[in-house]
């Protein structure tokens, strides 16, 4: 039964956020989720309790964050667009290569060195420690192409460095998603003490083709029932779409669930599904461009209650015990990032004057990474609430220092546009370096003129 009361305190506290988005992307100059995640941190049963006092309540709002992440795996499926990929193949190719392994080891490193000394993991046993490890070390791989392409809306910047960021972090994140899948099924593994088989081995794989086989299928049923033409107004149509969109999301983490219950190799995992549904589709024909402008328009919306009820379910209490561990883990990745970036960019044969500042296209993280950390408090109960909260604060300090660090190299290798044309569209930034060449893009990064991946300005339109 529906409990209308948490229905209307979800909805009030969803229009809080709003606002509180709204203040910290238009005044602070920082992403909006990032002010939905403190409204929940604030407004959450651990802090004011507007949404009640009692964290269990939040487990009735469990079909609205799958929803909400289904959205977020779908857009992220919409980004992996295989003509720009092919553009920088070689380049994208090695710094992947590099930046994955580089960052990798140096998470482990940090991670089984420090968690089994850090309080918030006292009395875990070891199968439990290694399984943090790996967790954690996964989640903090993810990367936020849709941070970096907000930025390049932003900037309108166009030139090989800025298509070489966006599509190596299109193609990390989607390693990363596949990586999750496979490290979730070995950290049950190390946790339950089976031993290592073939059969095991080959579970993870098996898991990745059939939620590919998933994906496709509900990219048919979205084709068949969600995006048919229909005769009505464009709002109308767009919250048909969108909220058929979210259903048949949501009917792929209900397959999911029900699928836990027979032998492990008929599992998939639902947010690899939708991955691979917005891939099969914005690669795919004419509809696609349909499809990927009601995700696109939808997802802002979708972001609002996801990113509030991760805040809710967060708990800082021993969070000043953890610190740290979480500033080891940004330093070591933020020293991963430079020396993968580098040696990338070195073998691939990129411009040298790069070398030292590539990395700052590769900091932020969002909506993926925290999908990741939601994922991981469900599949384990016991120790995954603990492994969300210090993933989340890693993820919180990336959010706000990337975005400006992107930002600011985009300046610095000459593929900012005019000041004057950038002011217009989203308002002052930072200053231009002062080498930056002053021009104004004439072509589009994405493939059709509604991908999220677009960053053309219409001077035209402007200048009227």
């Amino acid at each position: 039964m529906i409990d209308i009361l948490l229905a209307v305190q979800l909805f009030v506290l969803c229009c809080c956020s709003y606002n509180a988005g709204r203040l910290f992307q238009h005044i602070l100059r920082v992403p909006a989720i990032t002010g939905y995640i403190l409204t929940g941190i604030i407004c959450g049963p651990h802090s004011m309790a507007l949404i009640g006092s009692d964290p269990r309540r939040l487990a009735d709002l469990k079909r609205v964050e799958q929803g909400c992440l289904a959205m977020i795996g779908l857009a992220a499926g919409c980004e992996l667009v295989l003509k720009e990929l092919k553009m920088q193949a070689k380049a994208i190719t090695v710094t992947v290569i590099c930046i994955l392994p580089c960052v990798a080891f140096m998470l482990a490193m940090v991670t089984t060195r420090l968690v089994p000394e850090t309080p918030m993991f006292q009395g875990y046993n070891s199968s439990q420690i290694k399984a943090v490890c790996l967790m954690i070390s996964t989640i903090l791989l993810a990367r936020s192409p849709a941070s970096a392409i907000a930025v390049v809306k932003e900037t309108g910047a166009e030139g090989a460095f800025t298509r070489l960021c966006v599509c190596a972090s299109i193609v990390l994140d989607t390693c990363v998603v596949s990586l999750f899948a496979m490290n979730i099924n070995f950290s049950k593994l190390i946790v339950d003490g089976t031993p290592l088989t073939f059969a095991s081995l080959m579970q993870p794989f098996v898991k990745i083709a059939l939620s590919g086989m998933v994906g496709y299928l509900q990219s048919y049923i979205l084709l068949t029932l969600v995006l048919r033409p229909v005769k009505l107004p464009p709002v109308q149509k767009f919250f048909f779409r969108s909220v058929g969109t979210y259903l048949v999301g949501i009917g792929v983490f209900v397959f999911s669930d029900t699928l836990r219950g027979m032998d492990s190799y008929g599992r998939i995992d639902p947010l690899l599904c939708c991955v691979a549904c917005g891939a099969f589709f914005t690669n795919g024909p004419p509809p696609k461009e349909e499809f990927v402008s009601t995700v696109d328009e939808a997802l802002p919306w979708t972001n609002i209650p996801f990113f509030t009820l991760v805040g809710c379910v967060m708990s800082f209490k021993g969070l000043g015990s953890v610190l740290p561990l979480v500033f080891s883990l940004l330093g070591g990745r933020l020293i991963a990032l430079m020396v993968g970036a580098w040696v990338g960019g070195w073998v691939a044969g990129l411009p040298s004057e790069h070398h030292h500042f590539r990395w700052m296209g590769f900091v932020t993280q969002a909506g993926v990474a925290i999908g990741l950390c939601k994922q991981i408090s469900l599949e384990f109960p016991t120790w995954g609430k603990s492994v969300q909260e210090l993933c989340v604060s890693c993820i919180l300090v990336n959010l706000l220092v990337g975005p400006v660090c992107f930002k600011w190299v985009l300046q610095r290798v000459g593929e900012v546009t005019d000041t004057d044309v950038i002011n217009v569209v989203a308002g002052p930034g930072l200053p231009v370096w002062p080498n930056t060449p002053k021009q104004v893009p004439t072509r589009t990064i994405g493939g059709s003129p509604k991908h999220p991946m677009q960053a053309e300005i219409n001077v035209i339109e402007l200048q009227e």
